[in-house]
């Protein structure tokens, strides 16, 4: 297994990374990136990890926002299983802007050091894509490629590989009717994890999830996240993300970019 001496600098250190989060937009649907749920920690028991924030901007733009989460996790020596309760909700003088949320609950277990098979169920709602309702239920394996640590032992930086499949039912809100779908997809995905330090920490991720019985029809999820300790269980991440769907149910455009930042509080 590689090691590799502890970087002397912090700040050098996340050179690389802030590299990457500044191009990932021009290198790269509604679909929750569910790959960024997951914990990095390898703590044993219950975990519990929520965050909420409120916006109010007056003048020349005018927009109230609420936006929060709430998770819980359960960790085995060989098993992880964790929950997750997603909202946001922003309106202008001009009516909302954004009104989005989602349930999602996974469980992976390990088969060896490298391996691990998962199921996952989701139930997501997005009123600007017309999405009224969306359940997924799916599974797959999970492969860590490549594991590099420092001389502690301590992860370094970790590429994950994962293929599975899930089955997908949709309603929308269109009009002259509405649309109910149910189909199946292929999900797969690319996650690379990068620790520099105790209070740094990194990743990029990657999903494809085409139609399985039309692969044309393709969702992509690319998204750049890093992640400082402030102190104690207190974290101030930075997160770009671009998500394309080729084949959109609606008139809306094929793809969204966003670039946002928060704190997250995780207890104990």
């Amino acid at each position: 297994m590689p090691r590799f001496r502890p970087y002397s600098s912090v700040l050098t250190a996340l050179l690389p990374f802030t590299a990457a989060l500044l191009l990932l937009p021009a290198l790269s649907s509604a679909q929750v990136n569910t790959e960024k749920l997951r914990r990095s920690e390898d703590a044993r028991g219950f975990a519990f990890t929520t965050g909420v924030s409120l916006g109010l901007t007056r003048g020349n733009s005018e927009f109230v926002s609420v936006a929060g989460d709430l998770r819980v996790d359960y960790m085995q020596e060989k098993h992880v299983h964790f929950a997750v309760l997603d909202y946001s909700f922003k309106e202008s003088s001009k009516g909302k802007i954004a009104n989005k949320g989602f349930f999602h609950l996974r469980t992976i277990w390990d088969v060896s050091a490298s391996l691990a098979v998962e199921a996952f169920g989701q139930v997501e709602f997005n009123e600007f894509l017309s999405l009224s309702n969306r359940d997924l239920l799916g599974g797959g394996v999970r492969w860590n490629a490549v594991r590099m640590t420092n001389e502690e032992s301590e992860s370094l930086l970790e590429l994950y590989l994962g293929i599975g499949a899930m089955y997908e039912h949709e309603e929308y809100d269109t009009s002259p009717e509405n649309v109910r779908l149910d189909r199946a997809r292929s999900t797969n995905y690319l996650t690379l994890q990068w620790t520099p330090s105790d209070i740094a920490a990194g990743s990029v991720i990657a999903y494809l999830q085409p139609l399985i019985t039309n692969p044309e029809d393709l969702r992509v999820i690319a998204e750049a996240a890093m992640e400082w300790k402030i102190t104690g269980g207190l974290h101030f991440n930075v997160r770009t993300s671009w998500r394309y769907h080729s084949r959109p149910m609606t008139d809306v455009k094929r793809y969204d970019l966003e670039i946002t930042n928060g704190i997250r509080l995780t207890l104990p």
